[in-house]
């Protein structure tokens, strides 16, 4: 097998080429893939280092020279000084060195050999400085390179870190010579975005059609909804990134051209795809991203990570501790905590660990630190203190703290992970996936600390101490910048884990023992194997089904196939009892919703309340007709608005341990931020300087006009505070974390809805004449669900021909199919009920109307799980794809059918239909919904008594509803609706019993009802 490993950076193998922990990865993966015997092409850039990479290697320069253009369309509110449209002529040369068994690709020119200490742009380059358009240039020049000098047959291309190659899969999905593999090594937020206008030019230039850039993000939140207001205060952290409609998602264009999209551990997997439990959980299930995920998850491939074959052949016993604490200048008696990684104050969470370490020298003298933040470009470039503050704290302490800014080689990191007891990782915000030097600190028998994210749960350190196979201790894990909880928790652990060293040699020794084993098992070989049987898989077209302990773990019950049901049906049960699934666990049990015990309702109930899930404990109240459960909830957010435009605020609920509340950020607070919860509670001064933030690789956030301001709590569950002006929107929205460590937020309107359900009819109303969604449409419908309001939809369409179209409109509650016939739960992919029409009574008719009009031509339905539309021929053009056409019509009638279809090709519907009511007399149900067609179904089947009987399940009534169509069919809708909406080109008869007129399906008119009936008006209790 060929593979070609594409990326930024790739220095595993000489650390004047390194940056971060992307090198290893690439590299020690390179040489494991090419020990297997397979043809390995590694393509990168020189970086500028070709006259350091001549002195040690032997690098031949190839007969390649690539003169181009790449062409820049530059946003110009990010670039002002710059013209929107400009081109970078390159002559890019590639040289060769061939090492392991890899054959290394440089790329050089003009660009890619800008920042040689760096490699990377710095942040601050964006908008002044063309070169922070290297990374562009590199997937531009690699892309050609690929394709001209390595496109000689068929080949994996394995990216890595999507930012840096998401043209890759885009570009080479439409080239059978490749499949492409996406690698996600350090979690950048799911929404990172580039230009679009870049992004189109740039699949301009490689001649790709696709993909459909509209699909790929969805419209934004309605302006006043709760999720919008969620997503302007996750702005001010770094989950989430705002920005304009002329930008284009990163991962999303990954995952849409893709074949596989690859971990570095099974937990960082789990949490990129979900981000359960996390703030940013309910903002990701909106995104279309996540969708696509949950509808191909073989793509997803845990490949994991690993520790060089070099570091295990080492010895941790051999190295003389003393010697290296004497070389290192401390004296400290007791244990040494040892901390490596590059310089990365927030998401490695250094901040908060020098925070720690601060508190613990000033009360502990017997302890010490070795410190390694590493910037630069390594090597033998002089060290740079990064950060002043952390200077003068390890100048403060000669002797107890060893502070080193330089990239080491391998022999000096072993020599002082090995002569420590403890390491300390306290990654934050979920980034690192697997630290692959906490895994070389514990392969020397470092105990670690580290903080308990999902990504990282492989290295056993969040088991209870007293767990055979624990490894370490844990801390929180962390969403915030300078956090001051985590700092806090840090010292804590420290203490504690001297504690253990001095008094419990026994306990001290297993952990060590457990570590050195776990992490001695993450080998290069074993992650290389992992991705191999994929490529493999995936060049002879199979697909890798997730497990069902896997789906189950992602909270993708609705996925699970039925085989899965029968087999996993005790874990599934307790699955969907702890999360409140109602609908799963009906699934499991083999039952209907209906059928599920009082009790039962009881316990769903409180487990989707002791998450803090309390849209489903909305909805498990009124699906089990319950008021009781409904009160529990009533009192959870109370707002009150006083008269002198101050607004009070009230929140309880036993398993919170902090609520903040989203507010309007002021002059005075301009953003979420971080130095201004750390100051509230109580956290010494910023460590990092402005200048400093400005130089890192890490910029502050953009604050997104919104920020998080906490409650006070008064130790009972019960937490309040108050509010200089109203709520931000429509909604009070608070961020709640529970005592678990799960973060979800909640909202409650500061207005009273107009209606409590919204039914709409599909073609003609809801739908474009495209059959798409506006995303005005989509706005106003999200708009319906932030006041608390059912959206429901009611279609003539079986439901068999709804799956899709629902589908892929994302919606997934109750909807109303076959003019009223069946109720469908999109989410669940349900049918909970149908009627048939008796077949010697549909013959009947048909004997009727020919007696009258002469022949008319059929169709039907057949009933469930069948559901195929069959016609006879002469339905002419309305014959369509995948209807079944027969000339012998006996054959309608060989199986149960659901409804009869009636064409004539001279009498118009409005006619035809008229006559079949006449000559059936009430035994049937006679609609007609599409020009040319009519319906016959069951007696007393009409959209008015399907919308009637899914209002119930929802604890709802006519008089809750607002009801929207275009055709007769609908009457019997609008007419049980407390308001009805004909759009403009709705059927004259429709037109004349509407309690309204709305613009017509093209023009929104849907949402422009909506609009006005949900607009937001404030209340003040």
């Amino acid at each position: 097998m060929h593979i070609i490993t594409f990326s930024f950076e790739c220095g595993g193998f000489d650390n004047r080429l390194m940056r971060g922990g992307l090198s290893p990865l690439v590299w020690n993966l390179s040489r494991a893939y090419a020990a297997r015997g397979h043809r390995v092409s590694l393509v990168t850039p020189a970086h500028g280092h070709l006259p350091a990479l001549r002195e040690r290697f032997d690098v031949r320069e190839l007969d390649y020279r690539d003169e181009h253009t790449v062409p820049l369309v530059l946003d110009p509110k990010v670039w002002p000084d710059q013209p929107a449209g400009t081109g970078l002529s390159l002559d890019t040369r590639a040289h060769l060195l061939r090492l392991d068994g890899v054959d290394v690709y440089l790329l050089s020119d003009a660009f890619l050999d800008l920042l040689p200490d760096r490699l990377y742009p710095p942040p601050a380059f964006e908008g002044r400085d063309l070169a922070y358009a290297k990374p562009l240039v590199f997937q531009v020049g690699g892309l050609r390179f690929l394709q001209r000098h390595l496109g000689d047959g068929p080949a994996i291309v394995h990216g890595f870190e999507p930012y840096y190659h998401y043209l890759l899969p885009a570009v080479l999905a439409e080239d059978d010579r490749f499949r492409t593999v996406s690698t996600v090594a350090a979690n950048a937020p799911v929404t990172q975005k580039v230009y679009r206008p870049q992004v189109e030019r740039l699949l301009e230039l490689f001649g790709v059609r696709g993909p459909d850039l509209d699909a790929l993000d969805g419209p934004a939140p309605a302006e006043d909804s709760p999720m919008a207001t969620v997503a302007r205060a996750l702005a001010g952290t770094r989950m989430h990134v705002e920005y304009g409609p002329d930008h284009v998602g990163v991962f999303p264009l990954v995952v849409a051209g893709a074949d596989l999209v690859d971990f570095v551990s099974s937990g960082q997997r789990d949490h990129y795809v979900t981000w359960q439990d996390t703030p940013f959980e309910a903002l990701f299930r909106s995104l279309p991203v996540s969708r696509r995920l949950r509808e191909r998850p073989d793509r997803l491939l845990a490949g994991g990570c690993g520790i060089s074959d070099s570091w295990l052949a080492r010895d941790p016993g051999a190295v003389d501790r003393a010697a290296v604490r004497r070389s290192l200048g401390l004296t400290v008696p007791g244990p040494v905590f040892y901390h490596a990684a590059r310089y990365a104050v927030h998401h490695k969470g250094q901040l908060e660990l020098m925070r720690a370490v601060r508190e613990v020298l000033a009360d502990d003298p017997e302890v010490g630190f070795v410190i390694r933040c590493a910037t630069g470009g390594g090597g033998d470039a002089p060290a740079v203190a990064a950060n002043a503050a952390f200077q003068r704290l390890a100048d403060r302490y000669p002797g107890r703290l060893y502070l080193d800014w330089r990239l080491a080689d391998e022999d000096t990191l072993f020599a002082q992970a090995a002569g420590a007891d403890f390491c300390v990782f306290p990654s934050k915000f979920e980034l690192d996936g697997f630290l692959i030097a906490q895994a070389e600190a514990m392969a020397c028998g470092a105990v670690p600390i580290a903080t308990a994210q999902r990504v990282t749960s492989h290295f056993g350190h969040q088991r209870p101490l007293d767990d055979p196979a624990a490894t370490g201790f844990s801390v929180p894990g962390s969403f915030r910048d300078d956090d001051a909880g985590l700092a806090r928790a840090l010292a804590e652990r420290i203490r504690e884990a001297a504690t253990v060293f001095r008094t419990e040699p026994d306990t001290y020794a297993r952990l060590s023992r457990n570590a050195r084993r776990l992490a001695r098992s993450f080998t290069w070989a074993r992650s290389a194997d992992l991705r191999l049987a994929a490529y493999d898989r995936l060049w002879r077209g199979e697909r890798a089904q997730p497990t069902a302990g896997e789906l189950v773990e992602w909270g993708w019950l609705e996925a699970l196939p039925p085989a899965a049901l029968a087999g996993h049906r005790d874990l599934i049960v307790r699955a969907a009892t702890e999360r409140g699934d109602d609908l799963a666990l009906a699934r499991a049990l083999g039952c209907g919703t209906d059928e599920l015990e009082p009790d039962t309702w009881e316990r769903l109930f409180a487990s989707a309340h002791d998450r803090g899930d309390f849209v489903r404990c909305a909805e498990l109240a009124r699906r089990a007709g319950r008021p009781d459960l409904q009160a529990r909830l009533a009192n959870r957010f109370r707002v009150f608005g006083g008269p002198d435009g101050t607004w009070r605020v009230r929140y309880t609920h036993p398993r919170a341990d902090r609520v903040e509340l989203v507010a309007e950020a002021s002059p005075a607070a301009p953003g979420a931020g971080p130095d201004a919860t750390a100051a509230a509670e109580g956290t010494p001064g910023p460590l990092e300087s402005a200048t400093e933030t400005l130089a890192s690789d890490e910029p502050a956030p953009a604050p997104g006009g919104a920020v998080l301001r906490p409650l006070a709590a008064d130790g009972r569950g019960g937490f309040s505070g108050t509010l200089d002006g109203p709520p931000v929107a429509s909604h009070a929205v608070a961020m709640v974390t529970l005592r678990s460590g799960r973060v979800v937020w909640d909202a409650v309107p500061t207005r009273a809805p107009a209606f409590r359900l919204v039914a709409t009819d599909l073609d003609g109303t809801l739908l474009r004449s495209d059959l798409t969604v506006s995303a005005r449409t989509r706005r106003a419908l999200e708009r319906v669900a932030a006041a608390g309001a059912h959206h429901l939809v009611v279609t003539g369409r079986p439901a068999v021909a709804c799956r899709h179209l629902l589908g892929t409109l994302g919606y997934r509650g109750l909807a109303v199919c076959g003019q009223g016939a069946q109720l469908y739960d999109a989410g669940a992919d349900r049918l909970l009920s149908s009627q048939s029409l008796d077949r010697d009574l549909a013959r009947d008719v048909v004997a009727k109307v020919e007696a009258e009009l002469g022949r008319v031509e059929l169709g039907i339905v057949t009933s469930p799980p069948e559901s195929r539309f069959k016609v006879t021929p002469a339905f002419g053009e309305r014959v369509r794809h995948g209807w079944d056409v027969t000339a012998d019509r006996e054959l309608l009638w060989s199986a149960p059918i659901d409804k009869l279809i009636l064409h004539h090709p001279d009498v118009d519907e409005d006619r035809l239909a008229a006559v079949t009511r006449r000559l059936t007399g009430g035994e049937v149900t006679v609609v007609h919904s599409v020009k040319g067609m009519v319906e016959v179904l069951p007696a007393g089947t009409d959209k008015g008594t399907g919308v009637a009987r899914a209002a119930r399940l929802l604890g709802l009534t006519g008089a809750d509803t607002v009801a929207f169509g275009d055709m007769p069919n609908d009457i019997p809708l609008l007419s049980w609706a407390a308001h009805g909406v004909a759009v403009a080109n709705a059927h004259h008869d429709l037109r004349a019993m509407a309690d309204e007129i709305a613009p017509g399906n093209d023009e929104d008119g849907v949402a422009s009802v909506l609009e006005r009936l949900f607009a937001p008006v404030e209340v003040r209790p």
